[in-house]
C-alpha cells in the first residue's frame, strides 16, 4: 500500500472515529465506476444491496431511474440509514433525496461527465444521468 493510501485509509479513519463527516479523499475511490448500496427493505426490513453508479462532488449522489420507481430509492425515502461499498472501503451514512433544482442539474452535469454512456444516452434523449438524485452524507 502505497504511503498516499495509507494517509487517505487514516483520515478517514479518523473522521469516522470521531464522528465527523467523512469525506472520499482516495482518487481511485472516487473514480470507480460503481458503488454497492445497501438499504433496509421498507416493507421486509431485510437488508438490500445494489450496485449502481454514484458521482462525487462535494459528497457522494447516486441517482435512481424510472422517476424513482426503483426499490432501492424507495427505500431511502422510508429508512434514511444505508451503508455505501466502494472497492474494499465501506462506510456508512445518510441518504437524502435531492429536491433543488440546481443542486440536481448539477448532479446530472457531473453524471454526464464521468459516464460516457450517460453522455451519450443525454445526446439522444435517453433518461441516463438523469434520475432522481439522492445525497449520501458519510459518517
Amino acid at each position: 500500500m502505497s504511503r498516499h493510501t495509507l494517509a487517505a485509509v487514516a483520515v478517514l479513519s479518523l473522521c469516522v472515529a470521531a464522528g465527523a463527516a467523512t469525506t472520499i479523499t482516495d482518487p481511485a475511490l472516487r473514480d470507480a465506476s460503481t458503488l454497492e448500496l445497501t438499504t433496509t427493505g421498507r416493507k421486509s426490513g431485510q437488508l438490500r444491496t445494489v450496485k449502481i453508479w454514484f458521482v462525487y462532488g462535494d459528497r457522494l449522489y447516486v441517482q435512481s431511474g424510472k422517476e424513482g420507481k426503483t426499490d432501492w430509492y424507495r427505500n431511502v425515502r422510508a429508512t434514511p440509514a444505508v451503508s455505501v461499498k466502494i472497492g474494499e472501503r465501506e462506510w456508512r451514512g445518510t441518504a437524502r433525496a435531492i429536491d433543488d433544482p440546481t443542486e440536481i442539474a448539477r448532479v446530472h452535469e457531473l453524471f454526464t461527465q464521468k459516464y460516457l454512456t450517460a453522455r451519450v444516452m443525454s445526446w439522444f434523449g435517453g433518461g441516463f444521468g438523469s434520475g432522481k438524485v439522492v445525497a449520501i452524507d458519510l459518517q
